[in-house]
């Protein structure tokens, strides 16, 4: 085995968050310091190059407000939910998330789920997670497809009206001294942003599915239904911010279109399906890694506790169906009905067993606080008592 593959990784020490030419391009300029809490500084250094160079410039051409364009700068909420309230909850959730995942990677050895050669496996799992996180070859495949988008979106103005971006209509390429700083810096830095995160994403879909091919030693009557991996599905999941703040953006999104494009949500039911299904993905997909294992611990369960309960239900027969009443009378203090009905719920136990890991009704709570913000958009257009049911339809 190479030596590299044989290294330990402390849990404490892992983190999908660290790494990359960013992440040290933060460090160098003080912005990031190891063993602080960066989110302050962080969130005032996104804002002072995002977010305020734009409100600067859109002023001095005279479109922060007014009637210069059809939408000034201060009115496109949808710029300022992603280059402030989203990106701010993004860099607050990076703490949440980081110690998420070193909870759930404890729970992994504290628990002793993992068998001798499993602990190789889980140890290596490790090991080319961190790996990943210290790629340059992401971020520059994350800066390529930035560049692609910036090119196709600048030579690609689809709205007739003017705005603080494209102020004349009639030279739809035209872009004002905000859109270039927007096109060339902010929306870079927000959209960089939000690939990290599904690169995080990636890394920990990848690092659950080698741990899965661990040797674990599932049980099938573990109290949680779920072998002893329930701790992975506990609410609320790594990611749950993740999709809470793409809900966010979403609805911004739909928001402006529904007040500044006469956007009807009825007619774009399919889209906002495929939004909440991809919710759905990013919070589910990386735990079911574990149904195959899950599947096989919950048929060897069954199977092994039948054969027990058969065997030991066979005996209690034997012995107390034989005897004379009077015998018969004793059986209920004797421990032979005790261990008979201890038995059968243990059975009943392994029976009960689900091949996910985690509780649908807590994954669907879960879900539903991720595209909360949809319904906020939908009370602009549906009347409330309306909204209550298709609110009632999803969470009973």
């Amino acid at each position: 085995m190479p030596a590299q593959e044989a290294k330990f990784l402390p849990d404490a020490e892992f983190s999908i968050i660290k790494g990359g030419l960013f992440d040290r391009f933060l460090k160098g300029v003080g912005i990031s310091k190891t063993g602080e809490n960066s989110a302050l500084r962080k969130i005032i250094f996104y804002t002072a190059v995002g977010w305020l160079p734009l409100a600067i410039l859109s002023a001095a051409q005279g479109m922060f407000l007014g009637n210069k364009v059809d939408i000034p700068f201060l009115n496109e909420f949808a710029t300022h939910i992603r280059l402030l309230p989203a990106i701010w909850i993004l860099v607050l959730a990076e703490g949440i998330v980081d110690g998420r995942v070193k909870h759930t990677l404890s729970q992994f050895t504290k628990s002793g789920i993992l068998s001798a050669p499993g602990k190789q496996t889980f140890e290596q799992a490790k090991i080319k997670a961190d790996r990943m996180c210290e790629s340059y070859w992401a971020e520059g495949i994350i800066l390529f497809f930035i560049g692609v988008n910036l090119i196709f979106r600048v030579s690609t103005n689809s709205i007739e009206l003017s705005t603080w971006i494209f102020p004349d209509p009639a030279n739809p390429s035209a872009l004002s001294l905000a859109g270039y700083w927007a096109a060339f810096v902010s929306f870079p830095l927000f959209q960089f942003i939000i690939m990290r995160w599904f690169w995080r994403w990636i890394i920990w879909l990848r690092l659950l599915f080698l741990i899965a091919k661990a040797d674990l030693k599932l049980l099938a009557i573990h109290p949680d239904k779920s072998g002893g991996l329930g701790f992975l599905g506990e609410s609320p999941l790594p990611f749950g911010i993740f999709t809470f703040v793409l809900s966010i953006i979403f609805s911004a999104i739909l928001a402006e279109r529904v007040m500044f494009q006469d956007f009807v949500l009825g007619d774009h039911y399919p889209l906002i399906a495929a939004f909440v299904l991809l919710c759905v993905i990013i919070n589910v997909t990386p735990l079911l890694a574990f149904v195959g294992p899950l599947s096989k611990a919950r048929v060897k369960g069954i199977s092994n506790y039948h054969a027990l309960t058969a065997r030991h239900h066979q005996a209690f027969q034997d012995k107390w169906m034989h005897t004379d009443t009077q015998q018969k009378e004793d059986v209920l203090g004797h421990p032979d009905a005790s261990s008979a009905a201890d038995l059968s719920a243990v059975y009943q136990l392994a029976e009960g067993m689900t091949v996910f890991p985690f509780d649908l009704k807590t994954m669907g709570v879960t879900v539903v606080v991720s595209i909360l913000p949809i319904a906020f958009v939908f009370a602009m257009q549906l009347p409330l008592s309306e909204l209550i049911k298709m609110l009632a339809g999803i969470l009973l």
